[in-house]
């Protein structure tokens, strides 16, 4: 009895595919692999985030250079009305009225308090920050082209299910009003079958409407010209993964889920970018306190002048400069800098406990819900074997005029929600093992065996 009736998941799935009605045959697929192609070219906030990636990298490129030497070549051209004159022995020589200089400098920083190092590394922790909210950001759109994805096809498994639920509710109508003109049946009767008939019709429209509208949106996200209808995913329901989560009992899942926390310790990708973010706060800090230290510039140059008397001919001359300085006031300015690194880190800190714990938090959620989908499918499944029995059961004794209209009713909108559940719970394990996936920072389902499940 370990797996009775799983294969009447595939049997209800499939209603979705030949129960489909003129409205929906003429739409083309896509596959889930392709959604998520034109999700990565097509969506402006991936773009977005790639450029802002290549931005934080030219800015760690920025910050590198502030160790290296500066040239610098610099030229001007003095003119002075009325010309400047000079005393050479007992004459008095005028010299001309334009001077012409050339110089090239050069600067070498020695020591500048730590801060040029502490800025390369804070240029260095926010490129790793961008490529982490890259990658987060195309996991999370992965997740959300998948989510719709499924939302989709769960729509029109439902949809499936609301067209044979109309035709079987048809064809009992047809069955009662011969019963009824034979006499077996009151019109009372005729009555309840019209009714279950018509809120059956009620149902479809609704469930139309929604399909619609999920098939719009999953267009509109993957900016698709026209809606495309998802092709089916097919999920293996005797795997030794979907047993094995069936058969947990409450240790087994706390025990999944102190390795769940492991491997997000590891790979969670909001986790990783909260520990770049107090290193940023941290070399902050650092920088504040340099503002204290002294610096020393080692500064060479050459200089190329004019001597006044003859245009174009030039003299040289070099200087080399060793510049140090100890800022001294305004210390207060240098002081509430200080104070509010100091602040903005401890600020850091307490967001980033917060922020762990609700990491922690999810990913034990996650775990337990993607348990608790296995093993809603397994109940559910079983659930929908027994009601398809019972109702078939009763239509037959119907048929033989041994069940009244009102229990076969009753049968009716048990077997129905017993569908509707069984449907649910498949597509909330597909749900929510990519929720647990996005939350490890995985892509491949294989992983989530091999990681969780390593002994």
């Amino acid at each position: 009895m370990k797996h009775i009736t799983l294969i009447m998941l595939l049997l209800t799935l499939g209603l979705s595919i030949w129960a489909l009605d003129d409205s929906f045959a003429g739409l083309q697929t896509i596959s889930l692999a392709q959604a998520r192609d034109l999700a990565l070219s097509q969506n402006a906030a991936y773009q977005a985030q790639k450029a802002s990636l290549e931005s934080a990298k030219w800015s760690k490129q920025a910050s590198l250079s502030s160790f290296l030497p500066s040239l610098s070549l610099g030229a001007n051209v003095l003119w002075m009305d009325p010309a400047a004159t000079i005393q050479a022995g007992n004459q008095n020589i005028t010299l001309n009225n334009d001077f012409r200089t050339i110089s090239l400098s050069l600067s070498q920083p020695l020591y500048m308090g730590g801060k040029l190092w502490q800025a390369y590394k804070i240029a260095s922790a926010s490129a790793d920050i961008a490529e982490l909210n890259l990658e987060s950001k195309r996991l999370s759109l992965l997740s959300e082209v998948e989510s719709k994805y499924l939302s989709v096809l769960q729509l029109k498994s439902v949809y499936g299910i609301s067209l044979a639920e109309l035709d079987a509710a048809r064809r009992n109508l047809e069955l009662a009003e011969i019963k009824l003109t034979s006499g077996i049946l009151s019109r009372a009767d005729i009555l309840r079958f019209q009714s279950s008939l018509a809120n059956k019709e009620v149902a479809l429209l609704q469930t139309e409407t929604a399909l619609q509208l999920a098939l719009q949106d999953f267009a509109n996200y993957l900016a698709l010209p026209e809606p495309s209808m998802p092709e089916e995913l097919s999920l293996q329901t005797d795997s030794e993964l979907l047993v094995s989560l069936q058969g947990f009992d409450l240790s087994q899942t706390r025990l999944m889920t102190d390795r769940a926390l492991q491997v997000a310790k590891q790979r969670n990708l909001s986790g990783q970018i909260l520990d770049k973010t107090l290193e940023l706060s941290d070399r902050a800090l650092k920088i504040a306190k340099g503002s204290f230290l002294p610096s020393v510039i080692l500064t060479g140059s050459r200089k190329y002048e004019e001597n006044g008397l003859d245009r174009y001919k030039f003299t040289a001359s070099n200087q080399i400069m060793l510049n140090a300085s100890i800022p001294l006031l305004p210390g207060l300015g240098n002081y509430a800098n200080l104070r509010k690194a100091q602040e903005d880190k401890r600020k850091t800190m307490l967001d980033y406990k917060s922020a762990t714990d609700g990491i922690k938090l999810g990913v034990q959620a996650a775990t337990v819900n993607w348990v608790s989908a296995a093993k809603q499918l397994k109940n559910s499944q079983i659930a929908l074997s027994y009601s398809t029995e019972l109702y078939e059961q009763l239509q037959e004794r119907f048929r033989q005029n041994m069940l009244s209209s009102l229990e076969l009713i009753d049968a009716e909108l048990m077997l129905s929600a017993a569908r509707m559940n069984q449907t649910n719970a498949y597509f909330n394990y597909l749900k929510s093992s990519t929720a647990l996936m996005q939350l490890l920072a995985l892509e491949d389902p294989s992983l989530l065996e091999t990681l969780l499940f390593a002994e």
